[in-house]
């Protein structure tokens, strides 16, 4: 099939339009009339990735992280991301983001992470306009569970190898918001719509603070730990979709972060 039949199909898993205004999902390298017969998902566009895919001959590179995020005002091939772009092109390799629409879309992060909860889902942290889905949700666990309890439970189920509560890690909560990724700015809305805590990665200082000051819990795990996991998920979803194409995981998936604990190893 065409690249433009394989955005066709993945338009229907993740609609591009329920990605957010400030992002750039999409087709970001490559001729949509070129012929796609396997994809490599992955979290993002790395050297390593970009190795990967001309090693194992597919087409194209499906990412969660767009690598063209922001407009280019140069195009320095001798350094990131021109260096990944102009491989991209040599090697003859489309590049496809699916991000905040995968976040967003009914069936997507946004909603597996609810489900590794078992939330009983009643919300959505920021709508979309389209009327369904947006970023993040909110509902009750089944039980009520301490913020310590809670961590422990994420680190098993992500898994993560650390979480950061910001509360009285003895706090007892049951109404839950989630939003993969980095969603620490989104804590009004979550305190809004009634949750006790929100789960999410990459949370500030500022909004650990603002946050706890408004007596709402956060657990922070990690962008890497609240999104990777989803590469599988999208794998297989693309798989029944597109059952002719030849669909594969990246082997070097790894956080680019590398955890020490005092005393300790990583």
């Amino acid at each position: 099939m065409t690249l433009e039949d394989v955005l066709t199909r993945l338009d229907r898993i993740a609609p591009f339009s329920y990605a957010q205004p400030w992002d750039n999902s999409g087709l970001q390298v490559g001729d949509p009339q070129g012929e796609v017969q396997a994809v490599l998902i992955a979290l993002e566009a790395t050297e390593a990735v970009v190795e990967e895919a001309r090693e194992t001959g597919v087409q194209l590179i499906l990412t969660h992280h767009p690598l063209i995020f922001a407009p280019l005002k140069t195009l320095r091939t001798d350094r990131y991301p021109g260096s990944i772009i102009a491989s991209l092109v040599k090697e003859d390799l489309a590049l496809v983001a699916m991000h905040t629409n995968w976040d967003a879309a009914p069936g997507g992060l946004s909603d597996a992470l609810s489900e590794k909860l078992s939330l009983d889902v009643d919300g959505v942290l920021e709508p979309s306009p389209l009327g369904e889905g947006g970023i993040g949700r909110v509902g009750h666990l089944p039980r009520a569970r301490t913020l310590k309890d809670l961590a422990h439970l994420l680190m098993e189920t992500l898994p993560s190898p650390w979480a950061r509560v910001v509360g009285e890690p003895e706090r007892k909560v049951e109404r839950v918001a989630v939003c993969p990724g980095s969603g620490g700015d989104l804590w009004p809305k979550a305190l809004a719509l009634g949750a006790q805590v929100l789960i999410t990665g990459d949370v500030k200082h500022h909004q650990a603070r603002e946050a706890l000051e408004n007596h709402l819990a956060l657990l922070d795990l990690g962008h890497f730990a609240t999104e990777a996991w989803g590469m599988a998920l999208l794998a297989e979803k693309i798989k029944r979709e597109m059952p002719s194409l030849a669909v594969s995981l990246e082997g070097s998936l790894r956080d680019p972060f590398t955890i020490y604990t005092r005393g300790g190893s990583p």
